[in-house]
């Protein structure tokens, strides 16, 4: 794995390790890349990588970078929300609702706001301080690992889990947290817009670690899941559908109750308005034909 002029070699063992190493080593002395001894580590089971701690197969944040978040004094002036965010935000996976529990902080950016940290401010300031100073973790993906998707929506943001189940528990844990605010616009679509918008950004954000592989989409909005049945929907929901076909999933509906770990309000899911829809004819029209069938097959195959 390779990151400009990061090299990290992984291996599930020490005899894997080294053939692997000699193969990186042959090919690098071939090509002529030079490597500096002095920063290179080797068999290790622990290592410090892009502000990052690996260890047994789980990702932690650097103590280094969390230290500095430690000691960051509180805000004087816009430019200090703005690397308090920056330092944070680099963390923000591993932070469940880091925007909604950033929003004070980033609200002070905004053109027209005058600075003013107050109560707000200051709860949200600590707040992602002690977060990351409990040393959150994350699991290391696992592209054979059975994965799944939560997701949930609210006027103010969205917020998704990407989450794969342990082969040593058979338990799911978190890989990456993911969450943004709404725009303008979008604080005026419908619940059930927002709910189908949170899966749609979640893709976005996961598509790397998804696309290619079975995985469940879990959601509150039972709507969602009827969505694809449906005959006639609206244009924006059907490009979205559109954006869902690359993709192998199953949804899988699950009350509010049980997805506190993606909750951003409660929920009133509003049921959408029908309407015509050529795209999604034209969706169904593929689906059924047996050339199309076919190709997807193939490149299935393929894959």
């Amino acid at each position: 794995m390779i990151y400009l002029d990061d090299l990290v070699i992984f291996s599930e063992n020490e005899t894997q390790g080294i053939e692997r190493l000699q193969r990186v080593l042959k090919t690098a002395s071939e090509y002529g890349l030079e490597l500096n001894i002095k920063k290179c580590q080797f068999l290790k089971r622990e290592i410090e990588f892009l502000g990052h701690r690996i260890k047994d197969g789980k990702l932690y944040a650097s103590p280094l970078k969390t230290k500095a978040v430690m000691n960051f004094p509180e805000p004087k002036c816009t430019k200090d929300i703005r690397s308090y965010l920056g330092l944070t935000g680099y963390f923000r996976k591993f932070i469940p609702h880091y925007s909604a529990i950033a929003k004070p902080l980033s609200d002070l950016l905004k053109k027209d706001s005058n600075f003013s940290f107050g109560l707000k401010e200051r709860e949200s300031f600590n707040e992602l301080k002690q977060i990351l100073s409990k040393e959150p973790v994350l699991c290391l993906y696992n592209p054979k690992s059975e994965t799944e998707i939560h997701t949930d929506a609210s006027i103010d943001g969205f917020g998704a889990c990407l989450l794969q189940k342990s082969i040593a528990d058979n338990q799911l844990h978190p890989v990456y947290y993911m969450s943004r605010k709404t725009s303008d616009t979008e604080r005026k679509y419908s619940s059930y817009e927002l709910e189908v918008m949170a899966v749609i950004e979640a893709l976005k954000k996961f598509r790397p670690y998804v696309l290619g592989i079975p995985f469940k989409i879990v959601t509150d909005c039972i709507a969602f899941k009827q969505t694809m049945s449906k005959k006639d929907i609206s244009s924006k929901i059907a490009r979205w559908a559109l954006m869902l076909e690359e993709y192998d999933y199953v949804i899988e509906h699950r009350q509010g109750t049980r997805m506190r770990h993606v909750d951003a309000l409660s929920r009133n899911p509003v049921c959408m308005i029908i309407q015509d829809s050529l795209t999604l004819q034209i969706l169904k029209a593929q689906n059924s034909d047996e050339n199309v069938k076919a190709i997807k097959d193939l490149l299935k195959i393929k894959n």
